[in-house]
């Protein structure tokens, strides 16, 4: 079975011809299956199975908490998933909220579905899968317990590089297209794990005095990590950042500190490409987590808008084409 896409209404009545109104009597008399999504509706359309995955892992990584990276982790994926891409989600925190915002009861997740058995040594677990409104993604759910291996990988040797190992010798890099990790707000060793794994880093700033503060030492951390991964030769020395995507968040326009937090962020745009910025939401985002689902749910169009502009700009930095497929 291929990977489902969902196409917009509006956008399926182009591809076909038929009249939207015609679609919507369609849908109402369930002669077309359809999605709602909030407000929108949305048609799922099989994309071709059996092809290999392009295999390209990011971690999104910051040390403070609070800029948004695990709702950033849960959207962006149900983003590429809603194109027909094909995601895999690692939680890598123990706070294990990616875990609890897609739905997943804590209480159900055991260890040796975590990334707790990676570093143990038993390889990269079998994903959950997680399913909204048609369109698919899978999870590497995690738990409290995963605290453990804070422990347990600096006893490992190369310890840093485990989740790495992992994703290369289980087939998950030819499986999947994205492979997006959520990292602990910390620099610690599982945040390390984390970042080691992937080709770059997508982080989060939030628009204030402590999430600029805070991109400092991502900077500084990023170039350990870089020096790491030449030095593994995992990573080609024409690489000269490991930053890929600085990710501003919680922006309100109106305010003087954030215009003046935003022409900061732009100056930093000769470290790393500057995604388009998230307006402070705390009404959609709140009720995502309470529902237990992506924002695409909650049907907040300026909010999907801003995520829809946010993947543009990611599938752009690394060199993906979106997906456009003909509806047959």
């Amino acid at each position: 079975m291929g990977q489902s896409k969902l196409i917009p209404l509006p956008e399926y009545a182009r591809r076909t011809g038929v009249p939207l109104s015609t679609l919507r009597l369609h849908i109402r008399e369930g002669r077309l299956r359809a999605v709602r999504l909030g407000r929108y509706w949305y048609v799922p359309v099989e994309e071709e199975g059996g092809r290999e995955g392009q295999g390209r892992v990011f971690t999104f990584f910051t040390h403070a908490g609070g800029a948004g990276k695990t709702s950033l982790a849960r959207d962006l994926g149900f983003e590429l998933a809603s194109r027909g891409y094909r995601v895999l989600l690692v939680d890598a925190d123990p706070q294990a909220n990616l875990t609890a915002w897609l739905g997943v009861d804590l209480a159900e997740v055991e260890d040796r579905e975590t990334l707790l058995a990676v570093v143990e040594g038993r390889g990269l677990p079998e994903p959950r899968r997680v399913e909204v409104g048609g369109i698919a993604m899978d999870l590497l759910p995690a738990n409290m317990n995963l605290a453990m291996a804070e422990v347990v990988v600096p006893t490992k040797s190369l310890g840093m590089v485990l989740l790495r190992t992992a994703l290369m010798e289980s087939g998950a890099l030819k499986r999947y297209d994205f492979v997006l990790i959520d990292s602990p707000p910390s620099l610690g060793p599982i945040a390390g794990m984390a970042a080691l794994a992937g080709e770059g880093l997508l982080v989060p700033v939030e628009t204030s005095a402590k999430g600029v503060q805070a991109l400092r030492a991502v900077v500084e951390v990023s170039k350990d990590y870089l020096r790491t991964l030449r030095a593994l030769r995992f990573l080609s020395p024409e690489v000269v950042s490991f930053l890929r995507l600085l990710i501003p968040t919680k922006y309100d326009g109106r305010t003087a500190q954030d215009k003046k937090v935003r022409a900061l962020l732009e100056e930093a745009a000769a470290i790393a490409p500057l995604a388009p910025a998230l307006s402070y939401r705390p009404g959609p985002y709140k009720e995502a987590i309470d529902r237990a689902l992506p924002i695409h749910a909650v049907g907040d169009e300026r909010v999907l808008e801003e995520v829809r502009r946010l993947a543009e700009a990611f599938l752009a930095r690394v060199g993906v084409e979106a997906q456009e497929k003909e509806v047959v």
